[in-house]
């Protein structure tokens, strides 16, 4: 005779270890999609920085072209030339070295959008091959505990 009670339980198993895996599969998604978003925020905040650097270094240059006026030196003077390739060097270094970092923390956080997001495949994948196991055996167990017939 076959248990109802051992059925309903393998499918309440088995539905309850799906539900499982769709909901951890959804909050993957969800912490993949924030990682995405940061990466923007971080593309942002890069542009940001860059455009500020630039204008730092427009605002230097500004600055040794009025000194250089002020003390009546000209242009082409080898001093002030000195000081201005010296100034946009160092500002070439920081924004490449902003830039650098910048997209190291970009991939990082892509790296852990595309984590996430198979994370929540394996789950999914993971609740499919639990709920088969329980039904598989639950059909066992029924099968140890069915008489055969002569």
């Amino acid at each position: 005779m076959t248990n109802p009670f051992m059925i309903a339980g393998a499918l309440f198993s088995a539905v309850g270890t799906l539900q499982a895996g769709r909901a951890e599969a959804r909050r993957q998604a969800a912490i993949a999609s924030q990682q995405e978003q940061n990466k923007k925020v971080e593309q942002l905040r890069a542009l940001q920085d860059h455009n500020a650097r630039l204008d730092s270094f427009d605002r230097f240059i500004s600055t040794t072209n009025a000194v250089a006026a002020i003390n009546n030196r000209s242009q082409s003077d080898r001093s002030i030339a000195a000081l201005k390739r010296a100034g946009r060097d160092k500002s070439m270094q920081q924004i490449d070295r902003a830039r650098t970092q910048s997209l190291f923390t970009q991939s990082r956080m892509q790296f852990a959008a595309d984590d996430a997001r198979f994370a929540g495949q394996l789950a999914r994948q993971q609740a499919l091959v639990s709920a088969a196991s329980s039904i598989a055996t639950m059909g066992y167990r029924m099968q140890q505990v069915t008489p055969t017939s002569p």
